[in-house]
């Protein structure tokens, strides 16, 4: 979809080009992003838009011809006096280590885009880490934070492994042992009637418990505007071909998001995640994909942050919501 403005928008050496790649050329670029978030993909875009009745925006920040940012935004809303618009992630940097004049200048040529002079009110929770820093820089946008950042747990896949397994803490590692010495089957599936239990089996389950998680219709649309199949990663657990458990991550660029999990009581005795994320951990080595983000860590579903923590290095946490 086209952006807000149909030509370039020059500031400085730097423009702004809306509306002028398809999915390839989005994917092509997405590439290189060393570690993307999911918000920014091609793929969300397409899914957000069909599951909010939302807009989609799409611009590349570029100098003299070279792409240096993209940034994805959604817009909803427009018959209201102000159109909220919402960055989520974003931009994402196509050049490495951005010195602070050119993150700056980033920043506010897009804020530029979406001012309140143009009846747009921008809700802009950007991919930057908590720090001074990054909250000097929304403030040099004339932003303020409303909410704080949330936190993700990150795992690199390009280490070796044998380093990736020494990595996990001991009670995930020994968890694993045990589910590999289970007996338990695995099965890696794109989609199919595997896809449709594992997706039914979570929306039932988000249902039941009243919990806040990644609804199945977005989902289902996330994987429809997949550019590739195997974009789609399903994973179950089997015993006596009964399936109890099972995992759904999705691809993007160099990055792959853990999206959904669904585990039968059996299954959890098993230690069936453990194992199916393990797996999953070496098929996306195989594919070639450098970084595993396993979801937002909420303290207030601590069974869940810790599994998340076991597995990964570390927290990653943003700067938060600015408006």
């Amino acid at each position: 979809m086209t952006g807000p403005m149909a030509d370039p928008v020059a500031y400085g050496a730097l423009e702004l080009e809306w509306g002028r790649r398809d999915a390839g050329a989005w994917e092509s670029l997405f590439a290189g992003i060393e570690c993307s978030s999911l918000e920014q993909s091609w793929a969300y875009g397409e899914a957000l838009a069909r599951v909010e009745s939302c807009r989609v925006h799409r611009a590349v920040v570029a100098d003299r011809g070279r792409p240096l940012a993209v940034v994805q935004a959604f817009e909803k809303g427009r018959f209201l006096p102000v159109t909220p618009v919402r960055i989520q992630r974003g931009p994402l940097w196509l050049v490495p280590d951005p010195s602070p004049d050119l993150r700056r200048r980033v920043f506010g040529l897009i804020k530029r885009q979406f001012r309140l002079g143009r009846r747009k009110l921008l809700v802009w929770s950007p991919e930057l880490p908590a720090g001074a820093e990054s909250q000097a820089l929304m403030r040099s946008c004339g932003m303020r934070q409303m909410v704080t950042g949330h936190s993700t747990a990150l795992l690199d896949l390009t280490k070796p492994a044998e380093d990736l397994r020494a990595g996990l803490h001991g009670k995930w590692r020994n968890a694993l042992t045990c589910a590999e010495r289970s007996g338990l089957s695995t099965r890696l599936a794109a989609g199919g009637r595997t896809f449709d239990w594992l997706v039914d089996r979570c929306d039932s389950e988000r249902r039941r418990r009243g919990f806040v998680g990644t609804p199945g219709n977005l989902v289902r649309a996330l994987a429809a505007a997949a550019p590739l199949k195997d974009d789609v990663l399903v994973l179950t657990a089997a015993a006596d071909r009964e399936r109890l458990a099972g995992v759904l991550l999705f691809r993007h660029g160099n990055t792959a998001t853990y999206l959904l999990g669904w585990n039968s009581p059996e299954g959890r005795r098993h230690r069936a995640h453990n194992l199916l994320l393990w797996r999953a951990v070496l098929e996306l080595r195989e594919r070639q994909v450098g970084w595993l983000d396993l979801g937002g860590v909420n303290p207030a579903a601590s069974g869940v942050a810790r599994f998340k923590l076991g597995m990964s290095q570390g927290l990653r946490t943003l700067a938060g919501t600015f408006i």
